[in-house]
């Protein structure tokens, strides 16, 4: 006996989606033949094999009479559906109804992530596959991996789901030689060696001596580098990258506690900033890292914090202090890049030339300094960034969207490490978008990885045409060089 059915029909009959049917009838799954108007001919056993399959009591049962059987035979008795029993799952991913369960399937989520559609995900479907108990694929998927974890969805959410902390579980549950190979080697080395790239003590420290020099000759007379200086109030932590790539770099924050008579040091060892647990999803190495921070700071007595390269660094430390480290935080100061500086010139500590730069020029939120420190922390460093930088310059515009509804660049999350580069790209199609329409040449950012994807990527691949500084390179360069008194015994 033939059955004959539409695909709309058999969908709604198995409670699956349209898709699902013409995926099952072209991988072979229900052998089906394409009949008169749209419709299918599937033969009863292949039908019935389905229903029993997934515990559907057939729509349709042949008429034996019909098909030339005797009217008398009898009919085959159709089997009773089979109740599914629903166990308690054990260790399941979505911890708290805020990950999955208070869900509302709206789809806000979705429509505001920029990678929505990438391997046929978006946020919606993995809070859905987190409901539903499906584990194994959501860890199994390269996806929270593509994403940045910029928490666009949740900013849009009405009911204030968890997304970017669900993704987070979902990262720490992947085995660790299934990660993202440089973010994997990222944290392996900084374990071991003491920072993300494995710079040697002696290297490092001859270079920060050799960088002290040259700006001593350039613009910072009697300066020289304080490492391990006990009783200095300030300690500085190091992004990795700089003294690897760029050294020069780290001179444009030298500068600037130059110039505010600033009593700071660098450690000898351990003076990482970064913390790639947090992208790795490796909380053990996340809390080793930020207690070697605070082993610095007591050892060299200094008595403030400052992380002065990339958002998620300061984010890491921040959030491990509170987790655990709290009682750190009685002891120490923490400063952001903006409070320092902005601590600097209120105070007359620095001052600042906004004729130095001319160019029109706007300013990039990082996800972690806005977004994350807002839900976190309840401070999202925007107004800030934007005094600074308008102190430093004669003509500003905003982008439209920015800060807490702004668009992540595309490189967050460990982004800019991963292979994932055509992912990458497309999802910072919307930033670059932003930038063109502002007219702006300038582009002002306070994350290392913020800077390299709009400079070196976007700018490339759109056809930008603009400039890329960090906050701090943008004051260092607007600064009135007057030392402040006391400069040079400060920083002896």
């Amino acid at each position: 006996m033939i059955y004959e059915t539409k695909v709309n029909d058999l969908a709604e009959e198995f409670g699956v989606h349209r898709n699902t049917i013409r995926n099952w009838i072209n991988s072979g799954v229900l052998p089906a033949q394409e009949g008169p108007g749209r419709r299918y001919l599937i033969q009863w056993e292949d039908y019935k094999r389905l229903c029993d399959k997934y515990n559907r009591e057939p729509r349709f049962v042949p008429d034996v009479a019909a098909a030339g059987e005797s009217a008398a035979a009898p009919r085959s008795p159709v089997s009773a559906p089979v109740p599914v029993r629903l166990g308690v799952k054990t260790n399941p991913l979505h911890t708290s109804p805020a990950l999955a369960d208070i869900c509302l399937t709206c789809g806000s989520c979705a429509g505001a992530c920029p990678i929505a559609g990438v391997d046929d995900l978006d946020p919606r479907k993995i809070v859905r596959m987190a409901f539903l108990g499906l584990e194994e694929e959501l860890v199994a998927s390269g996806w929270p991996w593509k994403c940045t974890l910029c928490g666009k969805c949740e900013a849009v959410c009405p009911m204030n789901v968890e997304i970017v902390q669900l993704l987070r579980q979902i990262r720490a549950r992947c085995e660790r030689d299934k990660i993202p190979a440089a973010i994997r080697k990222g944290v392996v080395t900084c374990l071991e060696k003491g920072n993300n790239l494995g710079i040697p003590k002696d290297d490092f420290l001859a270079l920060a001596r050799e960088m002290g020099e040259e700006l001593a000759q350039t613009s910072c007379p009697g300066f020289v580098t304080p490492i391990d200086a006990r009783g200095a109030r300030l300690l500085v932590t190091v992004n990795s990258k700089l003294p690897f790539a760029e050294p020069e770099a780290m001179t444009w924050w030298w500068k600037i506690l130059y110039a505010a008579g600033e009593s700071w040091t660098i450690s000898s060892e351990y003076w990482e900033g970064l913390n790639w647990g947090l992208h790795a999803g490796d909380y053990s190495a996340m809390r080793t890292i930020v207690k070697r921070i605070i082993d610095n700071i007591e050892r060299l007595n200094c008595t403030a914090l400052l992380l002065p390269e990339c958002g998620h660094a300061y984010y890491a430390t921040r959030y491990a202090l509170e987790r655990w480290f709290p009682e750190s935080l009685q002891q120490f100061k923490m400063y952001t890049v903006f409070d320092l500086l902005l601590e600097y010139l209120n105070e007359g500590r620095i001052r600042l030339d906004p004729a130095s730069q001319t160019k029109l020029t706007t300013f990039h939120d990082s996800c972690h300094y806005g977004r994350h420190s807002l839900k976190t922390f309840g401070h999202g460093y925007f107004e800030e960034a934007r005094t600074l930088t308008r102190a430093c310059c004669t003509r500003y515009v905003d982008l439209v969207p920015d800060r807490e509804e702004g668009y992540c660049c595309g490189a967050g999350g460990g982004a800019w490490a991963d292979p994932f580069g055509a992912e990458r790209v497309f999802h910072g199609r919307i930033k670059a978008r932003q930038i063109g329409a502002s007219g702006a040449k300038l582009v002002v950012t306070s994350c290392i990885n913020c800077r390299d994807q709009i400079r070196f990527s976007l700018n490339r691949e759109f056809n930008l045409n603009v400039e890329v500084q960090f906050l701090w390179e943008l004051v260092a360069n607007a600064l009135s060089m007057t030392p402040q008194g006391g400069n040079e015994a400060r920083h002896a």
